[in-house]
């Protein structure tokens, strides 16, 4: 069995505070980029969006009257079955968002860190640990957050480095091991998050705007005229399939 020293505490201690950092770079890379994201697009929609709007509108009247000629010419209407299957798959994912959100999988932990704070804060006479524990409560009655949340809210000092006197070393470090976990996955978190925000669709328009206005001004006018073009092509078909949705209608009077 593997004693536990001061050394190993120090040493996850030191991790802790290194994954805390790094935690506090990914959100402040992510909180701009997020905000410049939802910007560009607002702001391409502006120019662009009314267009766009229209092509949706084509494209659904044209799927709709295709799939009534396809229907018209072919006698089939399965539309009962598929909607009553539709329904069920409906019901079933339901409940099982219902089921999972209920469960707080790090419940135990949260407790547990609560528990330690009780023993090395002194509400009573300190304002600020009331103002903490009040604040930290709250959190960790929350079933959507994460340890990891609560820990982010709880400023690097004592409280980490403190052991109760109801801990000894070996249940000290427990205790962190479990807080650096929970720190870890929430950085991996973070760090699939900015990957995601790299790979939206959003971020091209981004990278087209951080060319300069100029340039950006001159995508904007491109994709007016593509996607006119676009609708102008998704009219022309809209037209021929009603043209053939009245021949076949009239031919069956």
């Amino acid at each position: 069995m593997t004693t536990i020293t001061q050394t190993d505490v120090d040493t996850v201690l030191r991790e802790l505070q290194h994954l805390r950092q790094q935690i506090a770079i990914a959100r402040e890379t992510i909180a701009p980029l997020e905000a410049n994201l939802a910007a560009v697009y607002d702001e391409f929609q502006a120019v662009v969006g009314g267009l766009r709007r229209q092509s949706m509108r084509l494209q659904t009247e044209i799927a709709t009257l295709r799939t009534q000629i396809d229907r018209f010419t072919h006698d089939l209407d399965d539309s009962k079955e598929s909607d009553e299957g539709n329904d069920q798959l409906f019901y079933v994912q339901a409940e099982e968002t219902i089921d999972s959100a209920s469960v707080d999988p790090e419940a135990v932990e949260k407790d547990m860190l609560l528990e330690h704070l009780f023993r090395v804060l002194d509400p009573m006479v300190n304002d600020e640990d009331g103002e903490l524990l009040a604040n930290l409560q709250g959190l960790c009655s929350d079933p959507t957050a994460s340890l990891a949340d609560v820990l982010e809210e709880l400023p690097w000092g004592f409280v980490w480095t403190k052991r109760s006197v109801e801990e000894n070393l070996a249940n000290q470090h427990r205790r962190l091991r479990i807080w650096e976990q929970a720190l870890r996955r929430q950085l991996e978190t973070l760090n699939r998050a900015t990957e995601r925000l790299q790979k939206d669709q959003r971020y091209g328009l981004w990278q087209q705007r951080e060319k300069g206005q100029d340039d950006w001004r001159r995508f904007l006018n491109q994709c007016i005229e593509q996607q006119q073009d676009q609708n102008y092509e998704s009219q022309a078909e809209l037209e021929s399939l009603r043209e053939e949705w009245g021949r076949i209608t009239s031919t069956s009077n």
